[in-house]
């Protein structure tokens, strides 16, 4: 079998330390670098072939799959973001590993210098981009000498409206000086050198330009940087420096340490299958993995366990807010890889084709256990232990610092999703809910406002735990323009909130008018047929004025009732209705049954309690939707429960169960109390599994 080679892409002092390195290991490789310069200066070696070009994404890909690799290691210049993302995008594409080597940094003399830059009058300027950095001196008087190479030069030609002032430090190849012609710069304001250079010479090209400025960026010991950081100080000029853009990589020994890892996997795969598959086995059997709940993203609220987990893994998944968190704290090891990513089925398949990593970390929000996708990790790997880290979750935290108890408070999360939040606050005295953000805060407390539920108590937290974090208190009508930005959480408390959990409303509760009403007795029998769940999708068949509507709507708290009703005076009260309750769960369909009820969700309950001659069709459709739908039927003609009975017989439904109830109610006639009959009713009620 051929042997596989590596990719190696750079052309740097990193590039071809790698390549110096692969050549003494006797491993074939391809050098590929983006000039002719870049191949003039590199010398011809055994093991060693050379590809000159500038690739996208798609042409690396292809190079990869004609190429027959193993690995790819990427040493590129530090400040090349769109080429390393290139690269590590045709990885994945081709399922090849993955190796970022990154340049160290200038050492204790540049890791020092921004920590000092406040003091008084400091020398450096740091800035994030090139275009910051031309801006700035744009507003600044006096020349500027630029080591930023020629590639974002015409940034500085475009925003310094004086080009006099430029003196360009480039690499001494012919398109490279032309290109600088090209930008308007004359022949004295361009030197085409190669470096590295010592600070005696940077001192010497500085002096000789007359520079006030020098622009550089934090290129490390190995790209000179040291040298004219001295340079600039000694003549007193101030540095502007462009901040290295933060990236996940390997220092040299673990890039190396792993490199050798892939070439062996890679030796065993080419003993045969069966050698490949046991030492697989192995591996994955070797390997730990590890689930943590990072808390709200900051280092005073994550826990010590979690910590050293993070900083103990080779490899870090996460989405990518809270790795760039994570990173932040420092936590993730130099060494380490991090991956955007936090499917368990998309991580499981990284992971396979990447047997090397040993001890394995996926980054959740808030606490593994309260509204996470943490759970779903553990499906993704069947076979092996995921070992989960608790987090401090956002509504523990806010609690804190209100502060009050949570443990009697119902806790929901609206993110991303309509909740019939008047159902809850009508329930719960207590309800703490997670919410996307300022929008929800301002939909949830207008619609407490509209429904005049002005006794309610909104406390809402925005950016719990970070410095600009937020406690505020009030009435709905204060939070209609929330006025905050990020992470919000809020705490409703309603001391007018409702204790009854069984249903039976009292009639004279209810506006009623000319439409037909199921009494409250009966009422009270029929939902408790019904066998609801809190979650429930409910049709309530000719609904008239929406009693059991409010019934079902007012145990369902996280369902929906659909009230179906052909009256439009019906409709009308049972919207009414739902108003003077203050529920928002019941949607009103005005049409005859089962036309109106096609296009409706898939129900888990049905109350009919009136069919227009319909009987048979509505059930069908009922069943189809459905076919263990929960179904509860009213009748009180004696010909409509003849019809019911045809109906079950016709459907070979075996299960029903038939009640006939005779109530009466009493009513004051002078000194006395007279029991007034109401109509027998017959409930039949059959079905139920819960989809």
């Amino acid at each position: 079998m051929t042997e596989k080679k590596v990719l190696v892409f750079g052309g740097t002092i990193e590039g071809r330390q790698v390549s110096d390195y692969l050549n003494e290991s006797c491993i074939y490789h391809t050098l590929s670098v983006a000039t002719e310069y870049g191949e003039e200066v590199l010398t011809p070696r055994r093991y060693l072939n050379i590809h000159q070009g500038r690739m996208d994404v798609d042409a690396m890909q292809r190079f990869m799959q004609e190429g027959d690799f193993c690995a790819v290691v990427d040493a590129t210049h530090p400040y090349a973001v769109e080429v390393s993302r290139n690269v590590r995008s045709a990885c994945e594409k081709e399922g090849l590993p993955y190796l970022r080597y990154l340049r160290p940094r200038a050492g204790a003399a540049g890791a020092s210098m921004e920590k000092t830059a406040s003091e008084a009058e400091q020398s450096c300027i740091f800035v994030n981009s090139t275009r910051e950095a031309a801006q700035y001196l744009e507003t600044q008087e006096g020349q500027i000498f630029l080591t930023t190479g020629s590639k974002e030069l015409h940034v500085f030609t475009e925003h310094i409206s004086d080009k006099t002032r430029l003196f360009a430090r480039v690499l001494p190849s012919a398109e490279v000086i032309a290109s600088c012609r090209a930008l308007g710069l004359e022949g004295k304001q361009i030197c085409g050198m190669q470096g590295p250079f010592s600070a005696d010479i940077n001192e010497a090209m500085m002096r000789q330009a007359g520079s006030s400025f020098l622009v550089t960026k934090d290129t490390g010991a190995s790209g000179g940087f040291p040298e004219k950081i001295e340079a600039a100080s000694r003549l007193g000029i101030r540095t502007v420096i462009i901040r290295r853009p933060e990236e996940a990589g390997f220092d040299w020994e673990e890039m190396v340490r792993r490199l050798k890892l892939i070439l062996e996997e890679e030796k065993k795969c080419a003993a045969g299958p069966e050698a490949a598959e046991t030492e697989a086995a192995v591996s994955r059997t070797a390997r730990r993995i590890g689930c943590i709940g990072i808390g709200m993203g900051t280092l005073d609220t994550l826990t010590h366990e979690a910590a050293r987990a993070i900083r103990e893994a080779d490899i870090v998944f996460g989405a990518k807010r809270i790795l760039e968190s994570v990173q932040k704290m420092g936590l993730i090891a130099p060494a380490a890889a991090a991956v955007t990513e936090y499917s368990g089925t998309r991580i499981a398949e990284y992971l396979a084709e990447l047997p090397q990593y040993r001890d394995i970390i996926i980054l959740m929000s808030g606490d593994v256990g309260f509204y996470s996708g943490a759970r779903g990790i553990q499906n993704a790997f069947p076979d092996e232990t995921v070992h989960y880290y608790c987090g401090i979750s956002s509504v523990v935290y806010f609690a804190s610092r209100i502060p009050t108890a949570w443990q009697d408070a119902k806790l929901v999360s609206a993110h991303g999703k309509q909740l019939a939040v008047l159902n809850y606050v009508k329930r719960y005295p207590k309800l703490i809910m997670l919410v996307s953000g300022k929008e929800d805060v301002e939909r949830i407390c207008k619609e407490l406002h509209e429904a005049g539920q002005s006794q309610v108590k909104v406390t809402v937290g925005t950016n719990l735990s970070y410095p600009e974090e937020t406690i505020r208190s009030g009435a709905p009508a204060d939070f209609l323009k929330c006025g905050t930005t990020g992470l919000h959480i809020m705490m409703l408390e309603n001391p007018a909130a409702e204790h009854v959990i069984t249903p039976g409303i009292p009639d004279d509760d209810f506006v009623r008018g000319k439409v037909p009403m199921t009494k409250e007795e009966i009422r009270i029998l029929s939902v408790a047929k019904l066998r609801l769940t809190e979650d429930a999708v409910v049709y309530d068949v000719g609904a008239g004025t929406g009693s059991v509507s409010i019934e079902a709507a007012r145990l369902c708290t996280a369902g929906t009732v659909y009230a179906v009703e052909r009256n439009h005076e019906g409709i009308e009260l049972i919207r009414e209705n739902s108003r003077r309750m203050c529920l928002s769960n019941i949607v009103t369909v005005e049409g005859l049954a089962p036309g109106a009820m096609e296009a409706l969700p898939v129900p888990t309950h049905a109350f009919i309690g009136g069919s227009s001659g319909n009987m048979k069709q509505i059930v069908e459709l009922l069943l189809s939707k459905n076919p263990q739908v929960r179904i509860v039927i009213n009748t009180i003609a004696l010909e409509s429960i003849a019809e019911v009975l045809n109906v079950l017989k016709e459907l070979g439904i075996q299960d029903a169960d038939i009640v006939q109830v005779s109530a009466a109610k009493s009513r004051v006639l002078g000194r006395y109390h007279m029991m007034t009959g109401l109509n027998p009713v017959y409930i039949i009620s059959f079905g139920g599994k819960i989809l």
